[in-house]
């Protein structure tokens, strides 16, 4: 029986007539970008609640492409490898920040357990520190003055050895110098007491100039004028000779004072 029905349903497909209109429909309901990505069977399931035979169906099928387009989407590709430099970068992040995070809860831990310690525990097995009495603060505060006092006056001494030490410098610098002025003076007194060893002024009189005889006659008058004259000059030569050996008395005089 059921092998006389499905012969019969193949006749009926067979004879029944292609619908244009019905399959430029579905071609246009395949194509539709809403409808691409859903599955074909059910897309097939739609057309045949809407009328459509196998045959409409298959041939719209192959007019929108569906076929191909569902073999595309049943062959998935396998993604995109990630780059092995990425790979590194992101699992290094993630363990720096596991250890961060390792080490921060660590951390607070530890910080927990020694303020339980140090708050609880330890009054209990040790019991609380003495505080300091006022004599012994009074005592630390002395010792402490005592120190001070003795590093200022060691101090104090090496300012003053330094001030010791520049004053004598200063000493030696002023015996350095008056030495040396003291050496100066004395050579000078020498240079002004050998003033015996250059060549003294000759002391011989000055011949007067002779007049021819037959001049004398003529001039006598102007004669006893140049004699005159002459002597005159003898006395001044005189008193400017003399006027050095008194300023060189002088001076020897002063330099014997020095």
């Amino acid at each position: 029986m059921t092998s006389l029905q499905s012969d019969s349903n193949l006749e009926n497909t067979r004879l029944e007539p292609i619908r244009e209109e019905l399959i430029q429909t579905a071609v246009k309901f395949l194509q539709n970008q809403s409808v691409v990505g859903t599955p074909l069977a059910q897309k097939q399931k739609f057309l045949q609640r809407k009328g459509l035979s196998d045959k409409e169906i298959q041939i719209a099928c192959e007019r929108a492409g569906a076929y191909s387009l569902h073999e595309n989407q049943s062959l998935t590709l396998p993604p995109p490898p990630v780059p092995y430099g990425q790979q590194i970068q992101i699992s290094l992040f993630d363990k720096i920040k596991e250890l961060v995070h390792n080490v921060a809860l660590f951390s607070a831990v530890i910080y927990a357990l020694y303020t339980f310690y140090r708050k609880f525990i330890k009054p209990y097995l040790f019991g609380d520190p003495k505080k300091k009495t006022v004599e012994e603060a009074v005592e630390d505060l002395s010792k402490t003055v005592d120190s001070c006092v003795v590093e200022l006056k060691e101090g104090l001494a090496n300012v003053k050895s330094e001030v010791d030490k520049i004053s004598q410098i200063s000493e030696s610098n002023t015996q350095r110098q008056l030495q040396n002025m003291q050496s100066d003076v004395s050579t000078i007194k020498g240079l002004l007491l050998s003033r015996k060893q250059f060549p003294s002024v000759s002391n011989s009189p000055v011949v007067p100039p002779s007049i021819p005889a037959w001049q004398l006659a003529s001039v006598p008058q102007d004669v006893e004028q140049d004699r005159k004259s002459e002597e005159l000059i003898e006395i001044g030569s005189g008193s400017t000779s003399s006027e050095p050996e008194q300023g060189a008395k002088n001076s020897d005089s002063s330099l014997e004072i020095m």
